[in-house]
């Protein structure tokens, strides 16, 4: 008897440490998740842009940036419907979207000629 209740209590006490070591089915693969890249800073890249005038913003390098924001040694110095310009000491560079199918407004329509 005391040798189930033994067997008991340890099947108990281990069954934390055995789930912990399982797999979670409905986790991303690594290659898209964070814990991938254990360590590494987010990819430097451009996810979407809002292009409102002076009040556009995009999301780069895994935080919103305003016109006028430093980032990476340089300034958001333009914001785009497809690309951010940062301008620094080193000059200027254009960092396009990732996916240029995605964006957070369509284009503006033409208007038929009169």
């Amino acid at each position: 008897m005391a040798a189930r209740v033994m067997l008991l209590a340890l099947v108990l006490l281990a069954s934390p440490w055995a789930a912990a070591s399982l797999t979670d089915p409905t986790a991303p693969p690594v290659a898209l998740s964070s814990a991938g890249r254990a360590g590494a800073p987010e990819e430097a890249g451009l996810a979407w842009v809002r292009v409102n005038g002076p009040h556009s913003i995009a999301w780069y390098g895994g935080t919103t940036v305003r016109l006028g924001d430093a980032v990476e040694g340089g300034r958001v110095t333009a914001i785009r419907e497809d690309h951010i310009v940062i301008s620094g000491r080193n000059g200027r560079r254009a960092v396009y979207l990732i996916d240029p199918s995605v964006r957070t407004q369509s284009p503006t329509p033409r208007r038929p000629a009169r």
